[in-house]
């Protein structure tokens, strides 16, 4: 009997150590996928983080060029409404230049007031210039269609065919660009 007794302790030992064992292994499993669940869950945390990240990156690029574009927006709307204002100014300077004419053409004009229209004249084309007008070269040079604007052609021994013989109106350029092409008479070819 106490052989059997024996048997019977070391069987419930073994079993219970058996257990152990399973429950030593159910515990390691779970440790084990509590482990990759975690580590699962950090690739997942990263993923997401990359992909916000990049979705802000994108987002600042965005706002980057939008601010650009509206800077030059700007800039050009500011360029387009200098230049259709200068533009509206020129007949303004071009019955400067017919008073002063008529003036220095006229005795009875008093030499004060002369000299008021010309220093009117100076500081209207030192503005001008200021803000990048210059004239178109006209006379004596050949026939440009982008800056010209030819109103007839005329017989000419002065000067050579295709060339400018008299300018009729100013033209003006505002920086790179037209602001009015200059009326001329062109020598016939």
């Amino acid at each position: 009997m106490g052989r059997k007794k024996r048997t019977e302790q070391q069987d419930k030992n073994h079993s219970e150590q058996e257990g152990t064992v399973e429950e030593q292994f159910a515990d390691q499993a779970e440790n084990e996928t509590g482990e990759e669940r975690e580590e699962a869950e950090g690739e997942n945390w990263e993923q997401e983080r990359e992909e916000l990240m990049d979705r802000l990156k994108r987002k600042q690029a965005e706002m980057e060029n939008l601010r650009r574009i509206s800077k030059k927006e700007q800039a050009e709307a500011r360029e387009y409404a200098l230049h259709d204002f200068l533009s509206r100014l020129l007949p303004v300077l071009d019955n400067l230049e017919r008073a002063l004419e008529s003036a220095r053409s006229d005795d009875n004009i008093p030499e004060a007031h002369l000299d008021g229209l010309k220093m009117i004249y100076r500081q209207m084309i030192q503005i001008l210039e200021q803000e990048g007008v210059s004239a178109i070269e006209a006379e004596g040079t050949p026939f440009d269609p982008h800056c010209h604007h030819a109103v007839m052609e005329v017989e000419s021994d002065q000067q050579e065919p295709g060339n400018v013989v008299e300018e009729m109106q100013k033209g003006y350029w505002h920086r790179e660009r037209v602001l009015r092409p200059a009326m001329v008479k062109v020598c016939r070819e």
